[in-house]
């Protein structure tokens, strides 16, 4: 061996030399950190109670530790253990790293122990547990903690049971629990005297019944009197009864024959329905029995009956009458229910029953009166009657508005006489302003004021509707009647205008008797030549005239006189007149009812209400319009004839009511 391989086994010993001299330091030093580590990360265990400590098993569960007797080493910051003993729960605990160091006492809770009992009979009871209710069942089934407990049961038909007991832990205990059952007792007393039954068995009710548990039905009959039903129930908390019954008699039973049928039945002073032919009647001994009607004479009679017992009813009634007496201020017919009884004055006797009494004559409204006679007491019955045509005036309403939107207002002239025409004396007189003498008398409604564009052809202005002649106004007045269930004015032949029904309540034209005498007759102290009066001086404000600052359509004017308009004005732009009316004064002329006629009629005759012939040819037109201004046309007398429509004649209608 040379030299070299000496020092490279020298080199090789002193590296292993060093090596293991390298590991046993590091083993050193392991086992002293190791040591110093476990001194601080340990934990040592107290279980309790004692008996649990005697066979208590500790077991990590989770993270780097393990138990050594009842002390725990661990590496993990956080340790689960579980803790177990024979008999107990056993418990579960998580260590931190904050617990190391120190001693822990763990408590063990013992196991719960089970109970199981059971009734006979097998019934549903209220189980009981120291005082605490628990479920309802026909057994018990339950987990319960050691210890000492009060069982108890309870039941609606069985006495109430007790029990003390002692739970173990982890141990079972059975129960087998003899429910003792209850009695009741029913004291009864029955009037009358019958026979009682209990869940279909007879029983003396003269002494206190002795019954079990549970519900029972009673039933009890007597002769002649209705059996009766009742219940009772024997339980824990109610098991003495007393009962008092009193059988009610059964009642009358009634076959009636009543003669007229339709009266009252009265028995025991209540009235019975007899709408069938046997009837039941609350018993009484004696029963009071009456029947009436009216117009008859009532019938009574008593008699004694035993319950249940059938009775044969038959009473006839004898008519009753009484005396009365009709008068009234004309001679009229008299009819009671509708049925003609002769004519006023009367005396006549009538059933005394309710009735209607009327009297009728022609053209008077009839009158009825309800009247019920009396026997022994004559009855004296007056009318008044008044006629149709009154009896409508009194109905009327003074003013209303039509679906078209016209004002129409009640004129009652009351035999209202005047001199329609003008004198030839008068200024201004024309030769067909004839005088005639005048009386109207039949009440009769008119616009107050021009029919519009508006009113008639349902669209348009407020000013008055011109340009149209007599015939087409006509033809209008009649479909405005129809409309409004109004009994046509005027009568039609092949769409032509052909005559008029005087009679008819239709709309019309104004007539012009009528217009003449609104407009210088109506509410004026005395007949007057002009609208306004008899000065010849036009008013301010009056109407819608030819004025001299309004650059009016004609070439004539009123000097001085100013009304703001040159052509047609929209309707009541000017205050109404002394008849409550509006554009009597000016604005257009209108057409009236009136056939022109220049025959002078005769001096000496009174004419009512006159409507004058009719004709197809021109037709009156009354009044002044905007192109008015001499004293001719402003008076009231003026009068004109045309049969062509114009731009300054318009119309006012009229109805008779």
């Amino acid at each position: 061996m040379n030299r070299f391989d000496d020092d490279l086994r020298r080199a090789a010993r002193g590296k292993r030399t060093t090596a293991v001299i390298a590991s046993f330091a590091i083993l050193v030093f392991g086992l002293v950190l190791a040591g110093y580590f476990l001194s601080f990360r340990s934990l040592s265990i107290v279980v309790q109670p004692e008996n649990a400590k005697q066979t208590a098993m500790i077991e990590v569960t989770d993270g780097l530790a393990f138990s050594l007797a009842s002390r725990i080493y661990a590496v993990s910051d956080q340790v689960q253990i579980n803790i177990s003993a024979a008999k107990y729960q056993t418990a579960n605990l998580t260590i931190h790293g904050s617990d190391f160091g120190s001693d822990m006492t763990v408590i063990l809770l013992p196991k719960p122990g089970r109970l199981r009992a059971l009734v006979t009979p097998s019934t549903s009871v209220n189980w009981y547990l120291n005082g605490n209710f628990v479920s309802q069942s026909n057994r018990l089934d339950t987990e319960l903690a050691p210890g000492d407990y009060q069982l108890a049961l309870t039941s609606d038909y069985h006495e109430r049971v007790e029990r003390d007991l002692t739970i173990t832990a982890d141990d079972d205990t059975s129960l087998a629990i003899d429910l003792p059952g209850i009695t009741g007792t029913l004291r009864a007393t029955m009037t009358p005297p019958g026979t009682m039954l209990i869940d279909g068995q007879p029983v003396d009710s003269t002494s206190p019944i002795t019954l079990g548990p549970g519900p029972h039905l009673i039933d009890l009959t007597a002769p002649g009197h209705k059996s009766v039903s009742d219940s009772i129930t024997i339980t824990q908390t109610q098991r003495d009864f007393t009962r008092s019954y009193n059988l009610q008699p059964l009642p009358i039973r009634m076959q009636h024959q009543l003669t007229p049928p339709g009266g009252n039945l009265f028995v025991n002073g209540k009235r019975q329905d007899i709408s069938k032919n046997t009837i039941e009647i609350p018993y009484r001994k004696r029963l009071d029995i009456e029947y009436a009607k009216p117009g008859f004479v009532t019938k009574t009679q008593s008699q004694t009956v035993a319950p249940g017992e059938m009775v044969a009813l038959s009473l006839v009634l004898d008519p009753e009458f009484a005396d009365i007496t009709i008068t009234a201020n004309i001679t009229a017919d008299i009819y009671l229910d509708g049925q003609l009884l002769g004519t006023t004055p009367l005396q006549i006797s009538v059933p005394t029953v309710p009735a209607t009494l009327e009297v009728r004559a022609d053209g008077y409204k009839g009158e009825t009166k309800s009247i019920t006679p009396k026997p022994k007491q004559p009855q004296i019955h007056e009318f008044t009657l008044i006629t149709t045509a009154t009896a409508k005036l009194q109905n009327a309403p003074q003013s209303y508005k039509n679906a078209n939107g016209i004002d129409f207002r009640l004129i009652k002239p009351r035999n209202a006489r005047f001199e329609m025409g003008g004198k030839r004396s008068e200024k201004g007189q024309r030769a067909n302003e004839f005088l005639r003498q005048i009386e109207l008398q039949r009440p009769f409604y008119v616009a107050t004021h021009e029919l519009t564009e508006a009113q008639f052809y349902g669209k348009g202005s407020n000013l008055p509707v011109v340009n149209l002649s007599w015939e087409q106004v006509a033809i209008f007045c009649n479909e405005l009647s129809i409309a409004e269930g109004l009994t046509p004015f005027y009568r039609t032949k092949n769409g032509r205008i052909s005559g008029f029904d005087p009679m008819a309540d239709g709309y019309r034209f104004i007539s012009e008797a009528e217009w003449e005498f609104l407009a210088r007759a109506y509410r004026r102290p005395k007949q007057t030549i002009f609208p306004w009066g008899d000065d010849a001086v036009v008013p301010p404000n009056v109407g819608n005239l030819a004025g001299d600052k309004a650059k009016p359509a004609s070439d004539s004017y009123i000097a001085g006189y100013q009304d703001g308009f040159s052509g047609l004005a929209p309707a009541k732009s000017f205050p109404a007149d002394l008849s409550g009316l509006y554009d009597f004064v000016g604005n257009v002329s209108e057409w009236t009812h009136d056939s022109y006629m220049f025959t002078p009629p005769p001096s000496d005759k009174i004419e009512i209400d006159p409507l004058g012939q009719y004709s197809a040819g021109p037709h009156v037109i009354k009044g002044a319009n905007f192109k008015s201004a001499s004293r001719t046309e402003l008076r009231a007398a003026f009068r004109d004839g045309s049969d062509t429509p114009r731009d300054d004649v318009g119309f006012r209608l009229a109805r008779y009511l």
